[in-house]
């Protein structure tokens, strides 16, 4: 309805003076689209808060032999999260394709 009003308005007042009236408007719309990320809160919808992250403390022991995997870390399937690993336990890898992780892995798992 308002473009169609503006649009009347434009043709009505002649093509000097909607030219100019027009470029002013674009003028301000563009300013406030440039402005317009600082000034609006931001968005939190579809996204994870970044205040909490994926945490892992005191872990125990692991051992990994014959190709397996030990983990006292974390393992996480995306980089999307903030992660914290304190304290972590002991992880050995014995035997070749074995895998020990003590802090952050990210990735995708084998």
């Amino acid at each position: 309805m308002i473009v169609v009003a503006l649009v009347v308005y434009l043709a009505s007042v002649g093509l000097d003076k909607a030219d100019k009236v027009a470029s002013s408007i674009g003028a301000v719309v563009a300013l406030l689209a440039l402005g317009a990320p600082y000034l609006l809160p931001p968005s939190q919808s579809g996204g994870v808060p970044m205040l909490n992250p994926d945490r892992v403390e005191d872990t125990g022991k692991a051992k990994a032999t014959g190709g397996g995997r030990a983990n006292t870390g974390l393992e996480a399937a995306g980089y999307d999260r903030p992660a914290q690993v304190t304290r972590s336990g002991d992880a050995t890898a014995d035997g070749p394709g074995s895998v020990a992780n003590t802090g952050i892995q990210r990735g995708p798992r084998p």
